[in-house]
């Protein structure tokens, strides 16, 4: 009788567990395509020398480790809260954080160009007040007022030198063009993994 309680349970806890494994699944950056997408962006950054750049929204390290193959990094700073439910919208928010930022910690370890920053844009411009950079890429929380939040204190307090970029340009997420656009104008290019860059004037 107990043993066939425990199946039902765990029939049960199955079935409302299988919306948020699939959502794992394609969270993640899965494609040849989607990497070579972030590498054309990367070589579209005219800078001939090592770049330090940010990462706001970092989950799994998927973005930051095709940006750190391209070994034109010397330092990346990946800052995330690894906080689930920051919005209802996203699939990402209702993972298991616990397990997303093992995979983060398992697939960066090793590597002395990276610097974990557990935290918001906000952590990082306390952590580390004298770090410039040359380039942001920002795919944190897609709400538009923390778009806006994370581009104004990037551009206001640690202005790239670079440029500045981001992700999931052209989407769904209601508010994440419009904060783009508000904050820098238009892109001077969209990828076709719908990430975008807007260089720095020199």
């Amino acid at each position: 009788m107990f043993l066939k309680f425990k199946l039902v349970i765990l029939r049960i806890a199955r079935w409302f567990l299988r919306p948020l494994l699939r959502r794992k699944k394609s969270l993640m950056r899965p494609t040849e395509d989607s990497r070579k997408a972030l590498v054309s962006l990367v070589e579209s950054l005219q800078c001939d020398r090592q770049m330090v750049m940010i990462e706001v929204g970092s989950y799994r390290g998927e973005s930051a480790q095709i940006f750190l193959g391209t070994n034109r990094f010397s330092r990346i700073y990946c800052i995330d809260p690894w906080k689930m439910y920051y919005d209802a919208n996203d699939g990402a928010a209702f993972t298991d954080m616990t397990f997303v930022e093992n995979d983060f910690d398992q697939r960066l370890k090793g590597d002395d160009r990276v610097v974990k920053v557990k935290g918001t844009i906000d952590t990082f411009l306390e952590q580390y007040p004298d770090v410039e950079i040359d380039f942001a890429y920002v795919d944190g929380c897609h709400t538009y007022d923390a778009v806006k939040h994370d581009l104004h204190q990037i551009m206001t307090h640690r202005r790239p030198k670079v440029a500045i970029s981001g992700h999931d340009y052209y989407s769904n997420w209601q508010g994440l063009r419009a904060a783009i656009e508000e904050c820098l104008g238009k892109p001077d290019a969209v990828f076709p993994d719908s990430s975008w860059v807007k260089f720095q004037q020199k």
